[in-house]
């Protein structure tokens, strides 16, 4: 190879690592979809919400505080970008989680960004979480 064909290899590769290209923001896992809708949904925050497992497709959560093995089950699509979370306690379970979740991720500032009918009256609820809140 020559000299120039050599220079111009490295500083294509140069300018590509250093524009971006080459790093992609990760995507958000379903954990981390399904912590941001039960946190929108229940008003608390994600930081108070762990993941307990998985069965099947679905994501298992639980409060910190709580004592049962799982409190919550979610199911993610993708393709419609919506959540639908179930509780395990019947009692909990009502037309607020009857309804999807729908969710809207901005890559570029690494958020999910949340949104689900309000309880009483009309009009949406929605809420922001960064990866950082959803670790």
């Amino acid at each position: 190879m020559t000299f120039n064909r050599v220079f111009s290899i490295i500083t294509m590769t140069a300018a590509m690592l250093s524009s971006g290209y080459a790093y992609a923001a990760p995507a958000f896992s379903a954990d981390q979809l399904c912590k941001a809708g039960l946190a929108l949904a229940i008003d608390k925050q994600p930081r108070g919400i762990k993941t307990a497992g998985t069965s099947g497709q679905r994501i298992l959560l639980a409060l910190k505080n709580g004592k049962n093995d799982w409190d919550y089950r979610c199911t993610v699509n993708r393709q419609n970008r919506t959540l639908k979370i179930d509780a395990r306690d019947l009692k909990r379970n009502d037309k607020y989680f009857a309804q999807a979740i729908r969710y809207r991720v901005n890559e570029g500032k690494r958020s999910v960004e949340v949104t689900l009918k309000k309880r009483a009256g009309g009009g949406l609820k929605n809420d922001t979480f960064t990866t950082l809140q959803l670790d």
